[in-house]
């Protein structure tokens, strides 16, 4: 093949990462179409950056005209690979390239919800047609190789692990101020930026700060989906640190928050991916304590670029905490280390390669991407 490699990306809503790894693929030589919902910021960071972008909104997992849509669009141009990002890209991009010529890439990011059982499994990533399914994390990977049964399993060579990496230089700017969330300056800040849903075990955090020694100069701050929920709010207001707590739902320009953050806790209980929540704090330079669960201990070293807990363990992300509070060179320390760790283990540029070397192998070394 003697051209570039031709690549169709079918998703939804695209996050901030994925949108920078079809930007820096397209700078790399791969000739990259992106199918993705209009009028959001990714639409239009895509466009203003020369990417060819098809507006669609995709609605459902199993859409007949959505399915005519991607099949017009396979049967247009001869596309190398069909790159889907999200269950429902998945199920209408698998139905509208039956019979085609085409290369078969989907994504995973978290673990659970398959089953060889399961029918809709089957039309999703349990489907025997995917050529590959990159995973998050190393974590994801090796769940999906260790479904089914002997004889019924995923080939071992469909799913790879490529880490989502980041750009730090879209979260350059000022810090937002916290007294605009009731947290006064110079005290120590402990944060909980989830979606909290039940496997995020954001009740297990409030169970540490709720054990902290009274009198400390501690404010926390919760912020995200769902955060300000009642369970929430009534566990808060238990707490003997309930004063300095600050409870919220979804907050804009979080990553600017996290600038005047010391700590950030993910208290996740069950199948995480590769979170970017810690990724976005650690960015900023905050040290995160993150669950031995999912992804997490691939994104945080131990003992040096932050902590990991079991999951669960409220008295082992309290102790964590208290170190880190009484012992601020070791903040400043497990800091900068945090913040380095992302800038060159958690690039944009590196996903980029390694997900064209995916195609490269799929499609052959013919072709002269970079």
């Amino acid at each position: 093949m003697n051209r570039p490699i031709r690549v169709f990306c079918v998703c939804g809503d695209s996050d901030r990462a994925e949108t920078e790894s079809f930007i820096e693929m397209h700078r790399m030589g791969i000739d990259i179409t992106v199918m993705t919902w209009p009028g959001t910021a990714s639409y239009e960071a895509l466009v203003a950056a020369g990417v060819s972008t098809i507006p669609y909104v995709l609605k459902w997992k199993l859409s007949p005209p959505c399915i005519r849509f991607i099949r017009a669009e396979l049967k247009r141009k001869q596309y190398d690979v069909l790159h889907m990002l999200d269950k429902r890209a998945t199920m209408n991009g698998l139905m509208a390239s039956i019979g085609i010529d085409i290369k078969l890439v989907a994504y995973r990011g978290i673990i659970g919800n398959l089953a060889y059982w399961s029918p809709q499994s089957w039309l999703y990533l349990l489907n025997p047609r995917l050529d590959r399914i990159i995973c998050v994390c190393e974590a994801i990977r090796q769940y999906l190789l260790g479904l089914g049964m002997p004889g019924l399993r995923l080939r071992r060579d469909v799913p790879v692990t490529i880490h989502k990496g980041h750009r730090p230089e879209l979260y350059d700017g000022e810090a937002e101020d916290l007294g605009q969330f009731g947290i006064p300056d110079d005290t120590f800040v402990v944060a909980c930026t989830v979606r909290a849903v039940p496997r995020k075990g954001v009740p297990v955090f409030i169970e540490a700060i709720s054990g902290l020694p009274a009198g400390l100069n501690i404010h926390v701050l919760m912020a995200g989906p769902k955060m300000d929920s009642k369970l929430h709010q009534k566990l808060v207001a238990r707490s003997p640190y309930a004063e300095n707590t600050h409870l919220f739902g979804w907050l804009r320009r979080l990553p600017w928050i996290l600038k005047n953050i010391d700590v950030s806790v993910l208290p996740s209980l069950e199948r995480e991916g590769l979170p970017r929540a810690m990724l976005e704090a650690m960015i900023a330079g905050v040290v995160p304590i993150v669950t031995n669960v999912g992804g997490n201990p691939e994104l945080v070293v131990d003992g040096e670029s932050g902590f990991v807990v079991e999951p669960g363990d409220a008295e082992a992300i309290r102790d964590r905490i208290l170190r880190l509070y009484n012992d601020r060179e070791m903040h400043r320390r497990m800091s900068a280390t945090a913040r380095q760790r992302v800038l060159t283990e958690f690039t944009v540029e590196k996903t980029a390669r390694e997900t064209i070397a995916v195609y490269r192998d799929l499609v052959g070394s013919g072709s002269n991407a970079n």
